[in-house]
């Protein structure tokens, strides 16, 4: 099973699964997801083109409770620059196992080729936030090809929710015919073909 970890401080391996939280068994028919990330996608355009996007995550309170308690290694109920940059690198280590929980497709066909860049972590409100780079390893124009974009655990431990006031940023000279567009992944549904993943289309009309 592929979940995010709670990571030890040492920030080598990750530690015990969610304190007080039971992962999915195998075979459970029902969708119960123990951690919510709230994500907002920026695509990236330069020239038309799109180029990368930036992503934010922001984790739900108990998450975020329990990463804080791991990770305050000087216990003064907050994270501090230098444990704020233990936790990035541990979590670098460990989503580049999972593609950062992405799907992004161009013309049906999934990208592998994608790099993942510059992850921060931060602390606010006792939540914590995660800010990421995805850089495709080509432009993408969205005029002529049909770019999507999904994030999603396949074993729905985690739900990665877009933000409802602010789901979808354009960021960068993009063309200003295009619009994005959100609705179900009902090709690649998930957890036992229970659940139907957001996805994110991009449509630029030319006409």
């Amino acid at each position: 099973m592929t979940f995010l970890p709670r990571f030890s401080r040492t920030g080598a391996l990750p530690a015990a699964a969610l304190a007080g939280l039971v992962a999915l068994a195998p075979g459970s028919a029902d969708p119960h997801p123990h951690v919510w990330i709230d994500t907002v996608v920026k695509p990236q355009f330069v020239g038309g083109m799109v180029t990368a996007f930036e992503i934010d995550w922001t984790f739900d309170d108990l998450y975020s409770f329990l990463v804080i308690d791991d990770f305050d290694s000087n216990k003064n109920g907050t994270l501090d620059p230098d444990e704020l940059a233990a936790l990035a690198k541990a979590s670098r280590d460990t989503l580049g196992l999972t593609d950062y929980f992405t799907r992004i497709t161009l013309d049906g066909e999934r990208l592998r080729n994608l790099n993942f860049e510059n992850l921060t972590a931060t602390s606010f409100l006792e939540r914590i936030s995660y800010h990421f780079v995805i850089k495709l390893e080509a432009p993408v124009d969205p005029r002529t090809q049909n770019l999507t974009f999904a994030t999603y655990d396949e074993n729905y431990y985690i739900e990665i929710l877009l933000n409802e006031q602010d789901p979808v940023r354009f960021e960068g000279d993009w063309p200003r015919a295009c619009r994005y567009e959100i609705g179900r992944d009902e090709v690649n549904r998930i957890y036992f073909d229970l659940v139907a993943p957001t996805i994110v289309t991009f449509p630029c009309p030319t006409s």
